[in-house]
């Protein structure tokens, strides 16, 4: 039978463990051989917050997962949701004697995990914690700081002799925190900086909820913003000062003040021969006892620095790690191959089956090599690399402001990419458009789209806030805020002509703040806005205009507008965002629900019937978009909720509960896009931490069985993994004989399922597990077609 992996994987009966062995195989989406319900993620682990080294490994806490850098060989992995973890924006990672990582979340996530030397997760605490900042660690015991919404607190680990176990938590202190920026445990005494100077406390003898058994350093009571063990010593930056507490004598020692009234430090350390080294924002140092000996500025922002057992010096920066050549005083930069940011806006599937990815930065292609970066930058340069090595990270740079980010992305008839920019500003305020064309292959062949083409908002600046393909490959434009020429709707022909629809001419069914366009069969542009106070000039303020044109749609021998409302009650006229499925039914997003209304072919009266609305409880806001599968399924994002999806036959998938990162894979609940892959029957999800892409059920139908793929091949058994048949016509159903013809297996085909994967578990009808042997798959459908293909299984 047909196997719904999805629902099975998320089922509340399936154990811990299953997930676990399930994870372990849903990691391979990019490489065509995936079950329908599989999962990936793709992060950015390039804004390096914490390390920790483990023989030739180096360890980060980065704000897209954890990230594994081998010395010895030059390689990069990241674990992501994939590999178990709470959530990929961590904030702090130590190791124990153990050999067990600790990581912690950043900001609002404050969870715990312990994994092995392997990375597997051993243990999780999410304890509702806003976030995790530091921990100290020794055998029996183990501490973490933490802030739980306003309070900074530390919670207490400790280790029964095969695994440590939450005890007990502080937070009561003789003064209130504003902020804890590490601990550091000395044998009974555990050390504390905060910002108002450091504390300790005897963990063994005292109680420690007692605020009164915390005892605050009489010299070191400034705000201390770095706080870390060097040896017996305790290195720390207090008001902007690099002071060292002795541990052994309990006693502190000023080292350095030269930038006392001006320069932030960011982190500092102490190496072998005494020497301090510290990282600014964007500076690299060495001190003497005064000053600066020297310091270098190589372009990247500073988070944090590092030193190796070996004597190595490493900075984590915003993106990656930098190693200093100390003789030459310069740098090799280590960044694994990523997307450029997490933080992912916009999402499109190219004609030849590449992604490509917005963000306020630039774009982010998956190639099959890897990810590709094109980087924008304010400025002159222009940086394009003819010999990309995708090991590593990958960035082109042109002279491009993507303003506050890229909001769509469409590829056009000539194959070159359109990419809507929510918020920038014309030359020579910025090297911005409204709109940037470029070929992405050539990052050098760019254009911007400004105010010579499109409207703007009061100081020429520029919304452009959807981009829609119609049937003959012309280009609609939502010119949002078009408050100068009133002219809200743009059209680009295949030929370069433009147009322009303005309020007056709409009659003033058109609204200044359109956010989302599509067409209906009869070959009407639907155009979906919403309630703003710009809308001024006779505008419609928000609601959905129809327009029925005939000629040439830059300059149209007529034009019919119609108003429609959003519902029948007209409690609201905001649409966030819409679409038309095939069986012409308009689909409206607003903040009252995803509403389906069918229309006719009458101008005057589109709407033949209001429908009902569905997820009237889920949050949609500015931000929330709606897109159509190839199977006519309606996928909707939130925010701050998720994703959700109606079926075409108006059911759930899923389930009514939807995607969150609560009950999937999903990276976070802050959902950006969806884009799909028809050919492959992949959803690519945008959120502002990284990119999820799933096997769907909703791939383009086949015509045949041309394109059948069965994996894995050979198929060992016993397994927990099925062999999936992949590429199916719709409504097949399979046979698993012997070559002499004998069946053993039959599978029918789901009528209420539209998949194209069919899966054996390797039994007979009796349940049995068949012999080693070759064995033949019969395919058919309903309608008569049919192929047959051979599988080797291997019975262990």
């Amino acid at each position: 039978m047909f196997v719904d992996f999805f629902t099975l994987f998320h089922s509340s009966t399936i154990s811990n463990a299953v997930r676990n062995f399930y994870s372990f195989f849903m990691i391979s989406v990019m490489i065509g051989q995936v079950r329908v319900g599989d999962w990936d993620a793709y992060t950015s682990p390039l804004e390096i917050a914490d390390l920790v080294e483990m023989d030739s490994l180096l360890v980060s806490a980065t704000n897209g997962g954890l990230l594994v850098y081998d010395r010895d060989l030059d390689d990069f992995t990241t674990y992501t949701k994939m590999h178990g973890l709470v959530g990929t924006d961590l904030s702090a990672v130590a190791v124990d004697v153990y050999d067990q990582f600790w990581v912690g979340g950043a900001s609002p996530a404050g969870f715990i995990q312990l994994l092995d030397e392997q990375f597997s997760v051993l243990e999780s605490f999410d304890l509702d914690l806003t976030e995790i900042v530091d921990f100290a660690l020794a055998d029996s015991i183990a501490f973490a700081a933490f802030l739980q919404n306003l309070d900074w607190g530390i919670m207490e680990f400790r280790y029964d002799g095969e695994q440590f176990f939450y005890k007990d938590v502080y937070n009561n202190w003789p003064v209130t925190l504003n902020e804890i920026s590490g601990l550091v445990m000395a044998g009974e005494i555990l050390y504390v900086g905060t910002d108002q100077g450091m504390f300790s406390g005897n963990w063994k003898t005292t109680n420690l909820k007692d605020p009164a058994n915390w005892q605050q350093d009489d010299e070191l009571t400034g705000s201390i913003s770095t706080f870390k063990q060097n040896d017996n010593n305790i290195l720390m930056v207090m008001d902007n000062d690099i002071y060292e507490f002795n541990t052994m004598t309990a006693s502190s020692n000023l080292l350095w003040d030269y930038y006392h009234d001006s320069y932030e430090i960011y982190d500092v350390i102490k190496d072998n021969e005494g020497e301090l080294w510290g990282v600014l924002n964007k500076k690299f140092m060495k001190m003497n006892t005064t000053a600066v000996a020297w310091s270098k500025q190589p372009g990247e922002k500073f988070k944090r620095i590092f030193y190796l057992a070996d004597g190595t010096i490493v900075a984590g920066t915003t993106t990656g790690l930098l190693f200093l050549n100390e003789n030459s005083q310069s740098f090799t930069r280590k960044k694994p191959n990523a997307l450029l940011m997490n933080s992912v806006t916009a999402v499109h599937v190219l004609a030849d089956g590449r992604l490509v990815a917005g963000s306020r930065y630039g774009l982010m292609i998956k190639e099959d090599a890897g990810w590709r970066n094109i980087v924008g930058f304010d400025g002159d340069d222009l940086i394009v690399s003819e010999n990309k090595d995708y090991s590593s990270f990958v960035a082109d740079t042109i002279p491009v402001h993507f303003g506050n980010y890229i909001a769509d992305i469409e590829e056009g008839a000539n194959g070159l990419l359109y990419c809507g920019v929510r918020g920038t500003y014309p030359e020579p305020n910025r090297h911005g458009g409204g709109i940037v064309v470029i070929d992405i292959d050539d990052p050098a062949n760019f254009t911007l789209i400004d105010t010579a083409q499109l409207d703007y908002f009061a100081d020429e600046y520029l919304i452009v806030k959807d981009i829609a393909k119609d049937p003959f490959g012309n280009l609609w434009i939502a010119d949002t805020y078009a408050t100068t020429h009133f002219e809200p709707l743009k059209v680009l022909k295949t030929d370069g002509t433009w147009g322009a629809y303005d309020v007056t001419s709409s009659g003033g069914v058109l609204s200044l703040t359109p956010n989302s366009i599509d067409f209906d069969s009869w070959g009407r542009v639907w155009i979906g806005s919403f309630e703003d106070n710009n809308n001024v000039g006779g505008a419609s303020n928000g609601g959905v205009a129809m327009l029925d044109y005939s000629g040439d749609p830059a300059d149209p021998d007529e034009t019919e507008w119609t108003k429609v409302n959003v519902n029948t009650a007209a409690s609201t006229n905001t649409v966030w965002s819409l679409g038309v499925n095939s069986s012409d039914v308009l689909y409206l997003l607003s903040p009252k629900g995803l509403h389906g209304l069918s229309l006719q072919f009458s101008n005057a009266d589109p709407v033949s019937h209001y429908g009902f609305t569905y997820y009237p409880n889920i949050s949609f806001s500015s931000g929330s978009k709606l897109r159509i599968d190839p199977r006519d399924n309606i996928w909707t994002t939130s925010p701050t909720q998720g994703v959700y999806v109606l079926t075409s036959s108006a059911s759930y998938w899923p389930d009514i509960n939807g995607l969150t990162a609560e009950n999937s894979y999903l990276l976070s609940n802050n959902v950006a896009a969806v884009a799909f892959d028809e050919n492959e029957g992949l959803a690519y999800i945008a959120t502002d931490r990284g990119i999820n892409v799933v096997k769907i059920p909703y791939a383009k139908k086949n015509s045949a069985y041309s394109n059948v793929d069965i994996f894995p091949s050979p198929f060992r058994i016993p397994t927990a993994t099925p062999l999936t048949i992949d590429g199916l016509m719709d409504g097949s159903s399979c046979k698993i004989m012997t070559l002499t013809g004998r069946v053993l297996q039959t599978i029918e085909s789901r009528p209420d399922v539209e998949g194209y994967q069919a899966f054996w578990d390797g039994r007979d009808e009796s349940g049995h597990w068949v012999g080693t042997g070759v064995y033949l798959i019969a395919m058919y459908d309903e309608n008569g077609a049919s192929s047959f293909s051979k599988i080797a299984v291997i019975r262990n």
